[in-house]
């Protein structure tokens, strides 16, 4: 078979993605970032995130929170007060233009020791180039941050620690497994189009309901937050497989 070299962004990702009934139910909100979007989408939830639509490592990203008569701008640890949606959005435009953002629903994060946290899959083909999980990860945000990502501060843990102040021991194994799946089946659906990608690193956000989300999939996932956790068995084996050549 060809391989095909595609290159999307979160957006073109996210609408390829969403013609698959496997994934689909799986996937936020997500729509270019503009105005009427933007309008729209705080009509529909009570929070969006604007993302860099090629952008990575957590850097650029706004979160925007709907109050009573207020719209809440946060980005990084900074938060801004405005009275009206077009003025916030004139403040931030000339970043959105530049740098063609996204702008999707705001899933209320599930929290450990009160700071939320999100979850890095690690999906990498095998000698026969069949889709494996070989690595898990969590990631919580720093105190006061929008972001979970590791290079702008958020606590990489195993995520076995972070669902026990919500799950009893048999069921956090249960639910792994359903997160490792959800990853597997993302990767597969994304493979797709990148046939010649062997790695893929999925954002997978679990709400307040204990539903996952797939927030976005990296085709060059960064591999060394794994090497920040004690137990090096799943940095090895991801290694392991960065070496099988396709």
């Amino acid at each position: 078979m060809k391989k095909v070299k595609y290159k999307m962004g979160k957006l073109g990702k996210h609408n390829f993605m969403k013609k698959y009934k496997m994934i689909r139910s799986f996937l936020p909100d997500t729509r270019k970032a503009t105005l009427t979007n933007i309008k729209t989408m705080l009509r529909l939830y009570k929070s969006v995130y604007l993302k860099p639509d090629e952008g990575t490592g957590g850097r650029g990203i706004y979160k925007i929170t709907k109050e009573k008569n207020n719209f809440i701008l946060r980005t990084g640890s900074d938060v801004r007060n405005f009275n009206s949606l077009n003025v916030l959005f004139a403040t931030i435009q000339r970043n959105l233009i530049r740098d063609k953002y996204i702008v999707q629903e705001g899933i209320v994060l599930l929290k450990h020791n009160n700071r939320p946290f999100d979850i890095r899959v690690m999906v990498q083909k095998n000698e026969k180039g069949i889709l494996d999980v070989t690595g898990i990860i969590g990631r919580q945000a720093k105190r006061n941050k929008i972001v979970t990502n590791y290079h702008s501060g958020g606590t990489p843990l195993p995520l076995d620690t972070l669902l026990k102040s919500h799950l009893n021991d048999k069921s956090r194994k249960q639910y792994i497994q359903i997160i490792k799946r959800l990853g597997k089946n993302a990767s597969t659906v994304l493979g797709k189009s990148y046939r010649s990608k062997r790695a893929f690193g999925v954002d997978i956000a679990i709400d307040y309901k204990m539903n996952p989300w797939v927030l976005e999939i990296n085709t060059q996932p960064d591999m060394s937050i794994f090497n920040t956790l004690k137990n090096k068995t799943m940095y090895k084996r991801i290694l392991r497989y960065s070496e099988i050549k396709g």
